[in-house]
C-alpha cells in the first residue's frame, strides 16, 4: 500500500480498510448462526458508503482544490470531471464484472446498470447510519466495486472475493 500523506485520502483508505475487515467478520459470524445478518454488517455497509464519499470528495479537492459537501454520491460523482468519471465508470463495471466471473453467473454489469446502482445508492450512508428506519434495496456488490475503484483498489479485488469464498467455505 503507498504512503499518504493527506488526511481525506487516508480517512477514505481508513473506511474501506474498516469495511474489509467488518464484512469479514460478518460473514464469519452469519455462517456461524445462519443468519443473513449480524451486527457487523450494517457498519461494514456503512463504512463503504462513507469510504465512496471520502474518496469521491478527494478526488474532486484535487481537480479543483475544494471539497464539497454532502453525501449524495450520485451527486460528488457527477461533481469531478467528464474524464474521471467515465474512468471508475469503466473500472467500477470491470470491477463488478469480475466478481460474476469468479462466481460463474453469466449476467455482465452495464454502463446503464452503473447509472441505476449510482442512483440506487446515492445516500447509502445516510440510510444505512440510520437503518432502523427502515431499509432500502442494497446492490453490495456495486458498492464494493466502485468502492474498491474510488480507493484505487481493485487490483486487489479478485484477491479479495477468492478470500471472502474461502472464508464462506471455511466456515460453512
Amino acid at each position: 500500500m503507498k504512503e499518504i500523506s493527506d488526511i481525506v485520502e487516508a480517512t477514505a483508505k481508513a473506511y474501506y480498510l474498516s469495511y474489509k475487515c467488518l464484512i469479514a467478520k460478518h460473514i464469519e459470524v452469519s455462517n456461524f448462526y445462519n443468519d443473513s445478518y449480524s451486527a457487523y454488517f450494517v457498519p461494514a455497509i456503512t463504512t463503504a458508503a462513507f469510504s465512496c464519499e471520502l474518496a469521491l470528495k478527494n478526488i474532486r479537492r484535487s481537480e479543483c482544490g475544494k471539497i464539497p459537501k454532502g453525501h449524495d454520491l450520485k451527486k460528488l460523482f457527477y461533481q469531478i470531471n467528464e474524464t474521471t468519471r467515465k474512468d471508475i465508470t469503466y473500472r467500477t463495471i470491470q470491477t463488478y464484472n469480475l466478481k460474476s466471473e469468479i462466481l460463474n453467473a453469466p449476467e455482465q454489469f452495464t454502463e446503464q446498470e452503473f447509472e441505476n446502482s449510482l442512483v440506487l445508492h446515492k445516500d447509502t450512508f445516510v440510510t444505512w447510519r440510520y437503518f432502523y428506519e427502515g431499509f432500502t434495496n442494497t446492490d453490495v456488490d456495486f458498492l464494493e466495486a466502485f468502492m474498491f475503484c474510488l480507493n484505487d483498489e481493485e487490483q486487489s479485488y479478485g484477491e479479495y472475493v477468492l478470500n471472502q469464498l474461502a472464508l464462506r467455505d471455511y466456515k460453512s
